[in-house]
């Protein structure tokens, strides 16, 4: 193909806007994201017992189910709704990842 000059930079001209263009959606999608985040920190241990709740039961797992599934027993998985820090950490990340939940800390 024989391209002059002039097409060439129309060319470039119109895929450099193009770029613009999604690098404006990448940093909108990234403030959306950032902002998402800043929405759902848990500042207390019993707002994530709550949200792991929730979270089963929208997902319709009861808690027979649930203990099946991470073999933590009944008893174990009411108090981890009550208040996590009544049971081991790697009891909450087990159930947290049973019911799809992602876990991640706050710098």
């Amino acid at each position: 193909m024989n391209y002059d000059n002039a097409t060439l930079e129309a060319k470039l001209h119109t895929m450099s806007e193009l770029l613009s263009d999604v690098k404006k959606a990448v940093a909108l999608r990234a403030q959306e994201c950032d902002l998402a985040l800043t929405e759902q920190i848990i500042t207390e241990s019993e707002q994530l017992g709550q949200q792991l709740n929730q979270r089963r039961k929208e997902l319709d797992i009861d808690l027979a189910t649930l203990e099946l599934q991470t073999g933590v027993s009944g008893s174990t998985l009411k108090r981890l709704f009550k208040d996590p820090d009544q049971v081991k950490f790697g009891t909450v990340l087990r159930v947290a990842d049973a019911l799809g939940v992602k876990l991640c800390a706050a710098v």
